[in-house]
């Protein structure tokens, strides 16, 4: 069971208030430490995490009055390369938990926990399909970072050495047939056939979110849209 007795319902009211009442005195109460907050927001492909992930920061940005007080740090900034992939013979499977590099994640996590510590964050292009730079490194200013993945509540190894790092976690509940039609449309997006989106999500991103539903560690707050 999650640590969480009900969900909480998110809309613009909701965040703001999670965020003035909650987060910004969690990342403040860290920085007097000498480590900055990581908030670790997790869920099924096409359940919204990148978009949650980006309205936290904006709101703690916002509520801070300083930019880059907080700074988001995705999963899938650290997906391997696409020439690793095709060596590995991984391409189909792409965004399964062995085409990330884990421990490069959780040292990333664990190396920005640090105040002292400042740089770079990579993050996901879906122009190009391969990490890049983030345009919003980690710098003195940085008191909270929102990680966000698929797998950050993974029970199997190595995602489950994400614990440690991850200050409080969230799993974003969505329906799972939202979450297909949202990964399918992404597919879609990109220029796939609906054919063929619909075979990537059957083969690919399907399985993967029964292994996430199935093999997952409790969160400490459940929330939906």
């Amino acid at each position: 069971m999650d640590s969480a007795a009900a969900r909480t319902r998110l809309d613009e009211d909701t965040i703001k208030t999670l965020v003035e009442n909650e987060l910004l005195g969690l990342a403040r109460h860290a920085i007097r430490q000498g480590r900055r907050f990581v908030l670790g927001i997790a869920g099924v492909a096409g359940s919204g995490k990148s978009t949650l992930a980006s309205r936290l920061v904006n709101s703690v940005n916002t509520a801070a009055q300083i930019p880059g007080f907080a700074v988001y740090a995705p999963m899938d900034g650290f997906h391997f390369p696409n020439r690793t992939l095709k060596h590995q013979g991984w391409t189909d499977r792409k965004g399964a938990p062995f085409t990330y590099n884990a421990l490069g994640y959780r040292e990333l996590l664990e190396r920005y926990r640090s105040s002292a510590n400042v740089g770079p964050v990579p993050v996901y292009s879906r122009r190009e399909h391969e990490p890049v730079p983030s345009k919003h490194p980690v710098t003195s200013d940085t008191a909270f970072l929102v990680a966000e993945g698929q797998y950050l509540l993974l029970t199997e190894e190595p995602w489950c050495w994400l614990a440690d790092v991850l200050d409080q976690t969230w799993w974003l509940d969505t329906p799972e047939q939202a979450a297909k039609r949202w990964t399918i449309q992404r597919h879609i997006d990109v220029g796939r056939t609906p054919r063929r989106a619909e075979e990537k999500y059957a083969k690919n991103d399907g399985p993967n979110s029964r292994l996430v539903r199935t093999k997952r560690r409790p969160a400490d707050r459940v929330v939906a849209w």
